[in-house]
């Protein structure tokens, strides 16, 4: 009787000891909207340290896609990752008929900070319109 008391009160402090070490993993937070739907994608490198991307706005449901966005040193990769736009700030412009915004994204998956980059032109308008 005692060896089953032993084996049994080994067995449940080792249960209880094993649901330690285990760690739930939370979800990253999303950014608030609208940054929550924008996103960074189809992400290509050229050889002269110039990375591509299409600005996306929407849900995996249904995406639009804003325009091009390149900037020069990012330290993003052209792997066909997605990354998301965690925040944008309106840059003033010598000629204050286009914005400039500067968005920080991060990498979508991971939540790790991937840099800025420079909204400009095209692209910039119609993001603006998302931003009212």
């Amino acid at each position: 009787m005692r060896t089953l008391t032993k084996l049994f009160g080994s067995l449940a402090a080792m249960l209880a000891l094993a649901g330690c070490g285990h760690q739930v993993e939370r979800p990253r937070p999303q950014p608030p909207v609208p940054f929550a739907y924008l996103s960074l994608a189809a992400c290509r490198a050229y050889s002269s340290n110039i990375v591509e991307c299409q600005l996306e706005y929407g849900t995996e449901f249904g995406r639009q896609r804003l325009g091009p966005v390149q900037e020069s040193g990012l330290s993003i990769a052209g792997n066909g990752q997605r990354y998301q736009i965690e925040s944008c700030y309106q840059v003033t412009r010598i000629q204050p008929e286009l914005p400039n915004f500067v968005c920080r994204i991060s990498v979508e998956r991971s939540g790790g900070d991937a840099g800025s980059v420079l909204v400009k032109g095209g692209t910039a308008v119609r993001l603006a319109r998302i931003f009212g």
